[in-house]
């Protein structure tokens, strides 16, 4: 290839640019076959839906069963296929993507959205177990590790792909335990899981953008549970932490996930995205 010809190689933005391209489009997810793990979740189901409601043919990865409320209200609001599969087994994962493909024909985006702690009991990290730290890990890096690993095979007969991670503010910097109140606590495998998400990400990126493949990972802040918004001593306290003073509601997430779902984030790859309503901006 010559210096020119480099100079003017195209991504997909200017391919459909030269086409009379209608930039609304650019977010569109129609006919991308999408795979959503933990998408029965409280975050992971949102998103799921918004990939919906954007075109996607949404396929979702957990381990609850069928008639689970989130999945009964996600086949109401558009095309779904749900696989039950234990995330933490590999060959469980790999017959999930062999079913995924079937269903939609290819596996164009992974959005790893699930994780599991395991720190049954205490979470101080002067007291957990090597089991219990460990458990954590696994649930956290290990599974993501091991989705992305099994997704790659499917997405380099594409010749393309997007894998996005699942990072947490706990990612980027300590907890703030003056904000837990009585029976609330941070993990230490928690946090370390996710900072090795993050840095898996940038390893990922680097080795397989020679296939087309894009990996970038979102970093969420503080975002609840609705039995955790009880407390309203403890979401006060999150709230002050951040610059835009309340905590995060899973529709703050859509837009970050659509882009990166989207062509329209066909030259980003490696990057970490926060939407932590500014905590980590102080």
């Amino acid at each position: 290839m010559t210096f020119q010809k480099f100079l003017r190689k195209e991504g997909p933005m200017q391919k459909a640019a030269g086409k009379n391209m209608n930039y609304q489009n650019m977010f569109s997810l129609k006919g991308k076959g999408i795979v959503v793990t933990g998408g029965a979740g409280y975050l992971g189901s949102k998103i799921a839906e918004c990939f919906q409601d954007f075109g996607a043919s949404v396929i979702i990865a957990d381990m609850v069963e069928e008639n689970h409320p989130r999945l009964e209200a996600l086949r109401q609001n558009g095309e779904l296929s749900y696989i039950k599969c234990d995330l933490m087994n590999a060959e469980s994962v790999r017959n999930m993507y062999e079913k995924a493909e079937q269903y939609a024909g290819k596996i164009d985006v992974l959005f790893n959205c699930a994780a599991y702690t395991g720190y049954a009991g205490t979470g101080d990290a002067d007291q957990m177990s090597d089991e219990t730290f460990e458990a954590g890990i696994q649930g956290t890096l290990g599974l993501t590790y091991r989705c992305t690993r099994e997704v790659i095979p499917f997405m380099k007969k594409n010749h393309k792909g997007s894998i996005i991670n699942f990072g947490s503010l706990y990612a980027l910097i300590g907890p703030d335990f003056r904000t837990y109140p009585e029976g609330f606590n941070s993990p230490p495998n928690y946090g370390a899981g996710k900072a090795a998400i993050v840095q898996l990400t940038r390893h990922c990126a680097s080795q397989f953008a020679k296939y087309g493949i894009r990996v970038n990972s979102m970093t969420p802040g503080s975002f609840p549970h609705p039995a955790t918004q009880e407390h309203q001593v403890f979401m006060k306290n999150l709230s002050d932490r951040t610059m835009l003073g309340r905590i995060g509601y899973p529709e703050d997430l859509l837009g970050v996930a659509v882009l990166l779902a989207s062509d329209a984030s066909s030259y980003m790859t490696g990057a970490n995205v926060i939407v932590d309503g500014g905590t980590t901006a102080w």
